[in-house]
């Protein structure tokens, strides 16, 4: 297992982008499955992913945003075998849910965990990619083209 990215939900994808602009851009899209979202990996290692509404003005990302507010979304952890691990989790108590296993470029699991009164989400994922090939197949839109796009949308906070 190794960890793969940590991922914020945000409002305005442009002003966190700026933020967090020091990474280089590796991939994004203005409308992902309905939610904007663009990553950055960072020369020490990691990554970090900016999630924003799109299209689905009712999807996971606004519904989070007006819950929770800005913040942490996800910790991603790669695994070599999803459905093992999500056994795994389920054996040592916790719900599964969101398990799709249909695109074997990206199946994932989710859970959810409580620390100290606060929620943790961790996404389990499978890819037969690896992480370049990951952005070679998501990284084909420019950072410019998608925070021009997602910069369209009206405000729906």
């Amino acid at each position: 297992m190794r960890m793969d990215h940590i991922a914020f939900a945000v409002w305005d994808l442009s002003r966190a982008a700026a933020f967090w602009g020091e990474g280089q851009y590796r991939q994004g899209d203005a409308d992902w499955h309905g939610f904007a979202f663009a990553q950055f990996a960072f020369p020490g290692g990691g990554r970090v992913e900016l999630l924003a509404p799109g299209s689905d003005t009712t999807g996971f990302v606004v519904k989070f945003l007006r819950r929770f507010g800005e913040g942490l979304h996800h910790v991603t952890f790669v695994v070599p075998d999803l459905r093992a691990h999500a056994e795994r989790v389920r054996a040592a108590g916790h719900p599964v849910f969101g398990e799709d296993y249909t695109d074997p470029q990206w199946m994932e699991a989710f859970f959810s965990m409580e620390l100290a009164g606060n929620r943790v989400l961790v996404q389990l994922a499978q890819s037969e990619l690896t992480v370049e090939e990951q952005d070679a197949a998501w990284g084909g839109h420019s950072l410019g083209a998608v925070l021009e796009t997602a910069a369209l949308r009206p405000d729906i906070r």
